[in-house]
């Protein structure tokens, strides 16, 4: 099998893929990733932590080049990955001959039509890689991401589970079940990307510092100082620790009681579930997928992120819960994340080609 990963990592799709990908090695499967010339070293570099994996990347400058590394390393199935990754493939098929038998895949990570702007050539672009490939199995994790694919472009697509890399997050039950004078609370701010909602974000944690401060510590995560500044964000009685990998963010969770999730929808919502594997309660977006894995009230709480009210009552009632209730669900937050590994994703996936 060949991932077709023309993307630098550090986001969830990416994370995914790397991750399956490495534990499909650990199944006996010969597995390579193709990235584009100029990403390639930078997702070296971001998964240097997967080290089966880290012998199969390997890079290409066009589509050419694709084709080639196709025929040459006698692939059976290729599998892309973004809607750029579709039309990439596509046209190193053009150079490829025509008696192969492969197959293909699109693992959709997201509805990337929703990342830009409808008059944009690449909204038109994002918009014609489903079934731009006669005979591609589409497939996705979450049914969110199945409906919303088939009803607007009329391809079936398949259900394959998500992963969550436990070696990366887990809980520290110590710090679960240790009593404590005051509460973290931690939200990602991501101002390049506009539907993470980074004003929203910021204004809620700003709230959440000027109202609790008292007793709750606020950090945001995910961009350095220069870029709120860019975007004229600023956070006030908020710790912001920047841009962290993996691990670092693993390493965050840990030590942290709530997850802000205010993105204004989730296809999945790794971050969250990310956080829950880690024994954090999260908060996250009633849009979107993030259903798969969140019950409000449970293992997380689940609001209709347009309103700034909705969002200050669930972290309200966070607050105002005792601590063996916190701790509780908490341990529901666990039990929901461990239901997620790469092995399980990676064997849904080839089961499909199989």
């Amino acid at each position: 099998m060949m991932f077709l990963l023309p993307v630098g990592g550090g986001g969830g799709g990416a994370h995914s893929v790397m991750q399956e990908a490495d534990a499909m090695i650990g199944l006996g499967i010969d597995v390579s990733i193709a990235c584009n010339s100029i990403n390639v070293e930078r997702l070296r570099q971001g998964y240097r932590d997967l080290p089966r994996i880290q012998a199969h990347i390997q890079g290409f400058a066009n589509p050419a080049e694709l084709g080639k590394l196709i025929g040459d390393t006698k692939r059976d199935v290729v599998i892309a990955t973004t809607n750029q990754s579709v039309h990439t493939l596509a046209e190193a098929l053009e150079t490829m001959p025509q008696d192969h038998n492969l197959r293909f895949g699109y693992y959709i990570q997201d509805y990337e039509p929703l990342f830009y702007d409808k008059s944009s050539e690449d909204w038109a672009k994002a918009y014609t890689s489903f079934g731009l490939i006669p005979g591609m199995v589409h497939f996705a994790k979450t049914s969110w991401l199945q409906e919303v694919t088939s009803l607007n472009h009329n391809v079936p697509v398949q259900k394959v589970l998500a992963s969550i890399d436990h070696a990366v997050y887990y809980p520290d039950l110590a710090y679960r079940m240790a009593p404590r004078e005051k509460v973290t609370v931690a939200a990602m701010v991501r101002p390049a990307t506009p539907r993470r909602a980074p004003r929203r974000t910021v204004r809620i944690l700003n709230r959440l510092a000027a109202e609790h401060g008292d007793t709750v510590s606020c950090l945001a995560f995910g961009c350095h100082p220069e870029e709120l500044a860019a975007d004229d964000l600023q956070l006030a009685g908020v710790e912001n620790v920047g841009v962290l990998g993996r691990r670092g963010v693993g390493d965050l969770f840990r030590k942290v009681d709530l997850f802000l999730d205010l993105s204004d929808y989730q296809a999945f919502g790794r971050t969250a579930i990310e956080a829950m594997s880690c024994g954090v309660i999260s908060v996250v977006p009633v849009h979107g997928g993030a259903h798969e894995f969140a019950v409000h009230g449970t293992n997380s709480f689940v609001v209709d992120v347009r309103s700034d009210d909705d969002i200050m009552n669930a972290v309200s009632i966070f607050l105002s819960m005792a601590a063996a209730d916190r701790t509780r669900m908490a341990r529901m937050a666990i039990n929901a994340g461990y239901k997620y590994t790469p092995e399980l994703a990676a064997l849904s996936e080839i089961e499909l080609f199989l």
